[in-house]
């Protein structure tokens, strides 16, 4: 698929089994309506297989430990509840991803005894885990099983697409053989040009700490030969230490200049607050909600696709339980619901559609601003986002070449309950270019001129040691 028609995709992840009171297909179904509403492209679930006994973590296990790849687990439904669904979503509007796991099975997979050789082995030929503490799974061989293992899983993937499934999110994707990926995509691509490849990549100390042990691992830069969109976990790290306060938040946004010249020139990001792995965004900003939704608007606005994780509307605190049923009754209350349908908007917005935007990210401070420009259009979106949240003496910030006026501001009724109206509608740009910081965040659109932004100065890419 032309990468140009899903960078700037809208997903919204589900774990069936917590996602309603009986964590059922028809549980999600029933909940697709307000979904759609809010602009999203993409369910993508969890994976919905039937999950292994042996050595189950904890009462209900991990949907991550499967037992079979072409079936549904009984307690999310059937294959009939299944196909309801796809056709639910699609009626809606939407595409379905699923949940795919390659690396491993469960213990008492079928395949443990039908297919030994599928498997790693220990120095006594008992199959493993590379990673101990999962103790609910064993580990597939892909050398030498070319003929046999990679023909079975690439044939599941075909079934599932049969089934009128449109994107698969592969799990521990650097953890599987790149050689299978290339192969698995080739094939498939060939049947269903049209589904899209999501690839959980990984962070630097795992990549680092793999290849000390001479263990594969596959970077971002490689998975982009198979994959249409990588996650963004090279940058969270980097996040969560600048929102911590261990770093500037100059050095984050250095990062992110950093991935726009290692990796091709038409790569995406998964761009997330929060996910099912890690800590809620209502909890990690528990004590500035103000912060929360500033990094919110900006994660919307950036490069990329863009990630709600279910409960994020209804700023849950509490990161679900995988091997338990954890469901928390929101009494169909989502706070943030409108003002995520908003940035949908926004990101969907023709400006950033276009084949020619050129995303610059000019200010760090007093606030990040970031500037979405279409020479050809002559139009531009201004990003100004008060991730934080300081009590500087600055309450302007220099935008060069932008006219004095007035601008309209496209997020200025959040439509958040408990915030009034803090962002003005019109917004008045004075003395050569100074505009308001924002209070949260507000993104101005401009037209009829440009004004050619320059990216901000940075120590790291842009000392001049040729002067010295």
């Amino acid at each position: 698929m032309n990468k140009e028609n899903i960078r700037n995709l809208s997903f919204y992840c589900i774990y069936t089994r917590n996602h309603s009171k009986s964590g059922t297909l028809q549980g999600v179904i029933d909940d697709l309506p307000r979904i759609a509403r809010m602009g999203i492209d993409f369910i993508w679930l969890l994976p919905i297989n039937p999950i292994g006994l042996t050595n189950r973590k904890g009462t209900l296990g991990s949907p991550y430990s499967i037992n079979n790849f072409r079936e549904i687990n009984p307690e999310h439904g059937n294959l009939d509840d299944f196909r309801h669904l796809v056709s639910e979503i699609h009626r809606q509007g939407m595409r379905l991803m699923l949940d795919i796991v390659f690396r491993h099975t469960s213990h008492d997979c079928p395949w443990v005894k039908q297919h030994p050789e599928w498997y790693l082995r220990d120095d006594k030929g008992n199959p493993i885990a590379i990673v101990s503490e999962w103790t609910d799974i064993l580990d597939l061989k892909f050398d030498g099983n070319e003929k046999t293992l990679w023909i079975e899983l690439i044939d599941i993937l075909k079934y599932w697409c049969q089934l009128g499934v449109d994107g698969f999110r592969m799990d521990v994707a650097s953890g599987v053989t790149m050689n299978f990926w290339r192969q698995a995509r080739y094939e498939v691509s060939n049947s269903y040009p049209n589904c899209i490849w999501l690839a959980e990549s990984t962070r630097l100390p795992y990549i680092e700490g793999h290849r000390a042990k001479r263990e594969i691992v596959n970077t971002d830069s490689s998975l982009y030969e198979a994959f249409d969109i990588c996650y963004d976990y090279d940058m969270y790290g980097v996040w969560r230490a600048a929102i911590a306060g261990a770093i500037p938040i100059k050095s984050y946004l250095e990062m992110i200049r950093l991935q726009t010249t290692i990796y091709p020139s038409d790569f995406i990001k998964l761009r997330f607050l929060e996910n099912h792995d890690q800590q809620r965004a209502a909890y990690i900003f528990r004590d500035n909600r103000f912060k929360a939704l500033a990094w919110t608007a900006f994660n919307a606005f950036n490069k990329g696709c863009f990630l709600i994780h279910a409960g994020q509307e209804s700023e849950q605190t509490k990161t679900s339980s995988l091997f338990e049923k954890d469901w928390l009754d929101c009494k169909n209350i989502y706070p943030l619901e409108e003002f995520l349908r908003q940035l949908i908007q926004i990101k969907k917005n023709s400006i950033i559609q276009s084949n020619d935007a050129n995303l610059t990210i000019t200010h760090h401070s007093p606030c990040i601003v970031a500037v979405w420009e279409t020479e050809s259009n002559c139009q531009g979106l201004i990003g100004l986002f008060n991730v934080s949240q300081s009590n500087t003496e600055q309450k302007y910030v220099q935008v060069d070449n932008l006219p004095d006026g007035k601008y309209q501001n496209l997020l200025s009724n959040m439509s958040i309950k408990e915030i009034p109206q803090c962002e003005s509608s019109i917004v008045t740009v004075s003395d050569n270019g100074k505009i308001p910081v924002p209070s949260i965040a507000t993104i101005l659109h401009y037209s009829g001129f440009v004004i050619q932004p320059k990216m901000f100065y940075s120590e790291l890419f842009d000392f001049d040691y040729k002067g010295m």
